[in-house]
């Protein structure tokens, strides 16, 4: 009995490191990736926020900001579950996209007009 539990104990011990410690995409990463949602957003956001036309390199650095903060409350923040947002600033629109930052999925669009 002691050794199943012993068993069993280390691979809760070993899930829980491996959640807590996943890879999360780079800066430069989730700036392209919030660029490409932005390119082709999802229909549920087509009416709110138009795709943008303008290149990636076209836009200054200062009007790119990055933010990663911990997704939901409690659960997130026990099991290092993180969100980036990227907030891109061009012709008058400033949307801000948040993102999973572990696979880089769309979780929202924010901005003036949602």
């Amino acid at each position: 009995m002691k050794k199943i539990l012993s068993i069993l104990l280390i691979a809760v011990v070993i899930f829980v490191l491996y959640q807590h410690q996943k890879p999360t995409l780079s800066t430069e990463e989730a700036v392209v990736q919030a660029y490409e949602h932005l390119k082709n957003p999802p229909s549920e956001f087509l009416k709110s926020l138009p795709p943008i036309q303008i290149e990636l390199d076209d836009i200054p650095g200062e009007n790119i900001q990055l933010q990663m903060r911990p997704q939901g409350e409690f659960p997130g923040r026990l099991f290092n579950h993180l969100q980036w947002e990227v907030t891109i600033s061009y012709e008058d629109v400033v949307p801000t996209i948040v993102m999973d930052a572990v696979t880089g999925e769309i979780l929202d669009i924010v901005g003036p007009l949602n």
